[in-house]
C-alpha cells in the first residue's frame, strides 16, 4: 500500500535505536502463516544491520500475569495475555543482545525506563517493527512522537491481525506521529558509507 508521510525525516544511524515490539509466539499466531514469516525474516535483516552499525536493539514484551489483575483493563479487552514469556525464537536475538523491555500496556514506553534509556544512548529516533500495526505499533509510535523522538514505523516489518487494521494504522501514523518507510529504505540508510575515493597528490613546483 502507498502511504503519503507528512514529514521529511531522514533515518540517521547514529541517532536511531530500533524497537522489536511484541514478537512472541502468543502475538504471532494471530497472523497467516505467509506474514508471519515475513515480518521474522524482515526483523531479522533490521536487527543484523542495526547490530553492524552499533545501533541499540530493544525487544519488548509482555510478562505472563501471575493473577488476571496484574493485566488491569488489558485483561477486559484481551484476557489475560500470554502464557509465557519470551520473544520469538526464530528471531535469535541474543546473537544481537538486544535489551529486554517489559511493557504492561500498548505502548513500549509504558511501566518501564525505555525513555531515559534512550536519553542515556544519545538517541532520539525509533525504528519500530513488530506487532500489532494499529495497536501497539501505533501507540508506542505516538508515545515517542511526544517525546521529541522521531518514530519510523517499517511497513513490511509490523503485522496486523486484519490488512484492513495494518493500512488504517499505517496511515494513522503517518498522518499524525511518525513516518511510514518499507525495510528497504532502512537498510540502505544503515548500509556502511563507502569511503571517497582520494585523489592522488598534487604537487606545486616554483618557476623560474
Amino acid at each position: 500500500m502507498t502511504v503519503s508521510n507528512k514529514v521529511d525525516w531522514t533515518i540517521e544511524p547514529e541517532r536511531c535505536a530500533l524497537l522489536v515490539h511484541d514478537m512472541q509466539p502468543h502475538f504471532l499466531t494471530a497472523l497467516p502463516d505467509d506474514r508471519r514469516a515475513l515480518i521474522v525474516a524482515q526483523t531479522r535483516d533490521l536487527c543484523e544491520a542495526s547490530a553492524r552499525r552499533g545501533i541499540p536493539i530493544f525487544a519488548s514484551h509482555v510478562p505472563k500475569a501471575r493473577r488476571l489483575d496484574e493485566r488491569g483493563l488489558m485483561a477486559d479487552m484481551w484476557g489475560p495475555g500470554p502464557s509465557a514469556p519470551g520473544i520469538e525464537p526464530a528471531l535469535g536475538l541474543d546473537v544481537f543482545h538486544a535489551r529486554p523491555l517489559v511493557k504492561r500496556s500498548y505502548s513500549a514506553f509504558y511501566g518501564n525506563d525505555f525513555e531515559p534509556l534512550l536519553r542515556r544512548l544519545g538517541r532520539d529516533a525509533l525504528l519500530i517493527v513488530g506487532v500489532y500495526t494499529s495497536i501497539g505499533c501505533h501507540y508506542s509510535a505516538v508515545d515517542a512522537f511526544s517525546r521529541d523522538i522521531k518514530p519510523f514505523v517499517v511497513s513490511d516489518a509490523v503485522a496486523d491481525m486484519h490488512e484492513a487494521d495494518h493500512a488504517a494504522g499505517l496511515s494513522a501514523i503517518a498522518k499524525t506521529c511518525g513516518k511510514v518507510v518499507a525495510t528497504s529504505d532502512v537498510l540502505d540508510a544503515l548500509a556502511p558509507k563507502k569511503p571517497r575515493r582520494m585523489l592522488p597528490e598534487s604537487y606545486a613546483y616554483d618557476v623560474c
